[in-house]
């Protein structure tokens, strides 16, 4: 249960949308998780990526632009290991310029989450 409780806990979330040219240029025998994980120094254990494909981009042009949700409990040093890893490691998965890649990192507090039909706290 405390295993359960610590994957809850640390789970670092990437909702990634990308354009359709990122969508042709995936590698799969590369694994971005790993990626992420090298770049930010951090266990890949609990992270998670979500890759959704954009049909249409309206104003600025990025290839990925990705949504990072991280609860609270993470360091200000860990936070920023993750994101500037994310953003790295996008770039390099999709082979674009960091210029491309847009993250946003939302700090999840405690409460805010239901898994498995029960409400998480910390």
């Amino acid at each position: 249960m405390l295993e359960e409780f610590d994957r809850l806990l640390k789970m670092p979330i990437a909702n990634c949308i990308i354009t359709p040219k990122c969508q042709s240029s995936l590698d799969h025998s590369v694994s971005l998780i790993n990626i992420w994980s090298k770049e930010s120094k951090l266990s890949s254990e609990h992270m998670t990526v979500n890759l959704i494909e954009s049909k249409v981009q309206l104003g600025n042009n990025y290839n990925v632009m990705a949504n990072l949700l991280l609860p609270s409990m993470w360091s200000r040093k860990d936070i920023s290991s993750l994101q500037i890893g994310l953003a790295n490691a996008l770039a390099q998965y999709f082979s674009v310029t960091l210029q491309s890649v847009h993250v946003v990192t939302s700090i999840i507090n405690s409460g805010l989450v239901v898994e498995g039909g029960k409400e998480i706290t910390w």
